[in-house]
């Protein structure tokens, strides 16, 4: 922001959450010394470091609070983390129950948007939104506890750790709230920046809101 002039402009990939591949892409504008969120849309991008990363599309070098390395790379990341033990014991056991899951169904609703879905469940949500890559590469993203799971893979498979489980009721609801704000474009989304002064690369995050008129 510094080097921006007053009439300059920013595109840049930016996360609007502390979990990996959650992000839009956003024109940015410099008004009265202050950036200004001019337009979204949907995109991604591969995760910068600041150390070296094995292999960042496996397993991302941030935001991941759990992940295995056999026999296939696995791993998670929930919104929850700061109410978690130091060893991660809920992301664990919510992995765990993800790779090993008690009830299999398909979302009758696809194809789906992914993108949309992505932001969506941001807001639908909020800190029990994970996001975890299975044993076989996909991903998906849903509900956990340190007790419950639930997510929907990209394909539309829902894997849940039972049939009844809070998290899968919790999924199909985010599910129907999703269905009836009609699978929203990025434009659909409220924006701002919000000022970051942390030690987790100071600067500027992208919030998102539900828009104003769905």
């Amino acid at each position: 922001m510094d080097q921006l002039t007053p009439d300059g402009r920013i595109v840049a990939c930016l996360p609007i959450a502390a979990q990996p591949s959650t992000t839009l892409i956003a024109s940015i504008t410099l008004s009265a010394g202050q950036p200004r969120v001019e337009t979204v849309t949907f995109g991604g991008y591969a995760q910068s470091t600041a150390t070296a990363v094995h292999d960042a599309l496996t397993i991302p070098g941030r935001w991941v609070d759990h992940h295995i390395d056999q026999p296939q790379p696995a791993w998670i990341s929930v919104g929850w983390r700061d109410h978690d033990d130091p060893q991660h014991t809920g992301a664990r056991t919510a992995l765990n129950l993800l790779l090993n899951p008690g009830h299999t169904e398909t979302y009758e609703r696809a194809p789906l948007d992914w993108l949309s879905w992505t932001a969506y469940s941001l807001i639908a949500g909020g800190p029990r939104r994970s996001i975890a890559a299975l044993g076989s590469g996909m991903r998906g993203i849903g509900h956990t506890t340190v007790t419950t799971a639930a997510v929907m893979l990209t394909d539309g498979t829902i894997l849940a750790d039972t049939a009844n489980s809070p998290s899968l009721t919790a999924l199909r609801t985010w599910l129907s709230q999703w269905e009836q704000a009609g699978r929203p474009e990025a434009a659909w989304f409220d924006t701002n920046l919000v000022p970051n002064d942390g030690d987790d690369l100071p600067g500027w995050d992208l919030r998102v809101t539900a828009g104003t008129s769905k």
